[in-house]
């Protein structure tokens, strides 16, 4: 995707004219409030190759989100299909695992979704993170939508979600 770094997991169209960056958190429960939105707010942006949606989890340094950082470790980005399946079941089941320790999460996305630990996470992790960095990304998620960042966790809703996403399309040379 020309002008995103990162970008491992996307949602539609690479060559749509509204970008969506998030940096999130598996373990975050407005990362998981988010991407419920995403989930039935985008659908059909994403089929009509309006809108393009990059994942980037951000390994924070934060104990609440350590969980977070646990699952990115396993995931198979090789497969990013079934990888934002997955993400998506998490997000639906965060309070099921959340709290679970380091070795019940481990075993929790083993048994559950046959991941292992993927050695090439890590790299991909500091990269998110010095991206995150660069861009003074303080807190989960954060959203940019072509280049203009929105951070949460205030409650977002659907219609002002739209509603960015239409006034960048009007804007968008198509």
């Amino acid at each position: 995707m020309l002008g995103i770094k990162n970008d491992y997991l996307v949602i539609g169209d690479v060559n749509a004219p509204v970008k969506m960056e998030v940096f999130l958190n598996y373990a975050c429960p407005y990362c998981a409030t988010f991407y419920e939105l995403v989930d039935h707010t985008l659908p059909k942006y994403f089929t009509e190759g309006k809108v393009a949606l990059v994942v980037k989890h951000y390994d924070k340094p934060r104990e609440m989100l350590l969980p977070g950082t646990l699952i990115n470790a396993n995931l198979d980005y090789t497969n990013p299909e079934r990888t934002l399946e997955i993400i998506s079941e998490l997000f639906k089941n965060q309070a099921t695992w959340d709290k679970y320790s380091s070795f019940e999460i481990k075993k929790y996305i083993e048994e559950k979704y046959d991941l292992k630990e993927e050695p090439a996470n890590i790299d991909r992790s500091l990269l998110i993170t010095a991206e995150a960095i660069e861009r003074n990304v303080k807190m989960v998620p954060t959203v940019f939508i072509n280049e203009h960042e929105y951070q949460y966790p205030r409650e977002i809703f659907a219609e002002e979600l739209v509603e960015v996403i239409e006034n960048e399309l009007k804007n968008a040379v198509i």
